[in-house]
This record gives C-alpha cells, structure tokens and sequence, in this order.
C-alpha cells in the first residue's frame, strides 16, 4: 500500500490539470505574483522537478543574470517551455506527473522512510512528498490568483498545507515576531477545518497549544489571504490595511505577527 500524500499529489495535479484544461493563450502568459513567472511558468516549473525526481536527464542548470543555485535550475527548466502553447506544456505535466504516481504507487515502504536531501534539510523521502504537495498547491493558488478563478481552497490538500503552515507559526510568533512569554496568539482562518488554531509563548518557547478562553491576540483571515501572506505573495501591510486580515486584542502585537508571517521562501 502507498503512503497517503501520493493520494494528496494525485489530487492537487488532478486540480492544476482542470484549471488549465480551457485557458487560452492570453490567459497562460498572465503574470503571477511570483517575479518573472506566467501562469506557464508555474506549470513549467513543477514539470522540471518532477522530472528531477523522475531521474530524467534534463540540460544543466545555466546561472543567467546572476542566478544559481535553485533560481537557476528553476529558469533551465522554464525558459525552454515560455514559447511553446500552454495546452502542450500542459499535456507534458499530465504526463511526468503520471510517470511520477506510478513509481510512487510502487515505491517499497522502506524508501518512504529513506532520509536524504528536502528543501528543508536532511529528512525521511515522506516529508519531501509532503512539501511537494505544499509546493505544488502554492503554485495552483498563484495561478488561480493571477487569472481571478478562485478554487481549491478546502478539501485534503488544503487542509495538509493548512497543516503545514501550523507547524511553521512557533517560529513566526516567537522567533520573527518576538512575542514574549505569557502570550497567547490565535490563528482564525476560514475554511480551517480544525479551527482556530494556537500557539502559546513559554519558557522563551512558542509552540502550538489549546486555543484559550481569552488569547492575547486573535488573527483572522480567509485561507487565500492567510497563504498568500505566508508565502510571501500579498503584503502583511496592505492586507491588514484593506482589511483581508483583521486582529482582535493586543494590536501591536498583532501587527508584529501579521509581519511576520511571510516565512516561506
């Protein structure tokens, strides 16, 4: 039996494969929040490191303008595909995320728990599958951003990156934002199936905790807003001033959080 993210990879490409199915080419050359990348690009993108964990030869990274690194391979695998329909490329991702669940489906149960290279450091093969459907979602969301068709924002997927950025919010509530010990903070983010959601500051240590009765600060968003913020692609600032996140309770503190909160990059 395959381990369940496979189910949660499968659903997410299933996901991007719809949003794509009737875009026209206009709409595939729409820029996204990400800097230099087209609603192409996003897609162009998960196809190269598919491909890099399919063990497909691909040309090696070029460091252009100064790129290298991750910035690097990411544009060796773009730049061929930016004159090519979005309809093909999208038929290529069909196809290397197909190649993709298939080995996975056969993947030994060891090897789920093989520990090497994920782009957080040195973790079981599980946990980089994890942050590939954290990764790929982010992206989908980039993309229904940039052409206004909003979805996919509830369900399995959803809720395992809701979950993702829960485990991140210690170090944004004690590390970035320095709240001081006492203090509670609560995240409220509709469609959170899980509800509202805490993290406690003891000891000099902020860590996920029962929602109290009276926190010292609740942030409220939406799940869009609430991701777009955390990945770093709608400004803290602007959201809190139009009033896609609100605070209840200690504002400055809150305001120190809502900063705060951009920790993926």
């Amino acid at each position: 039996m395959s381990d369940p993210v496979v189910g949660l990879l499968e659903e997410v490409w299933a996901s991007i494969g719809s949003l794509g199915a009737d875009l026209s080419e206009e709409q595939w050359d729409t820029p996204t929040e990400c800097p230099g990348w087209s609603v192409r690009d996003q897609v162009s993108h998960i196809i190269g490191i598919e491909q890099m964990l399919l063990g497909v030869d691909t040309e090696p990274p070029v460091a252009e303008g100064g790129l290298d690194g991750i910035a690097a391979f990411n544009e060796a695998q773009i730049a061929p595909r930016r004159g090519r329909p979005g309809a093909e490329v999208l038929a290529e991702m069909r196809d290397v995320c197909a190649q993709r669940l298939e080995m996975l489906r056969t993947l030994p149960a060891e090897k789920w728990d093989e520990v090497g290279f994920t782009p957080i450091g040195e973790a079981p093969y599980r946990t980089f599958m994890q942050i590939r459907v954290f990764d790929c979602w982010v992206h989908e969301q980039d993309m229904r951003r940039a052409l206004g068709i909003p979805g996919h924002l509830g369900g399995p997927v959803a809720q395992h990156c809701l979950d993702w950025h829960a485990r991140n919010m210690g170090y944004v509530v004690g590390k970035k934002a320095g709240a001081p010990d006492g203090t509670t903070v609560v995240f409220d983010v509709d469609g959170d199936a899980d509800g509202p959601r805490a993290v406690a500051v003891t000891d000099g240590r902020a860590k996920l905790s029962a929602v109290p009765a009276d926190p010292t600060v609740t942030v409220h968003a939406d799940v869009d807003t609430y991701n777009a913020v955390c990945c770093g692609r709608t400004d803290p600032a602007g959201a809190l001033a139009d009033g896609r996140v609100t605070l209840s309770g200690d504002q400055d503190l809150g305001r120190r959080v809502v900063s705060a909160l951009p920790y993926v990059t």
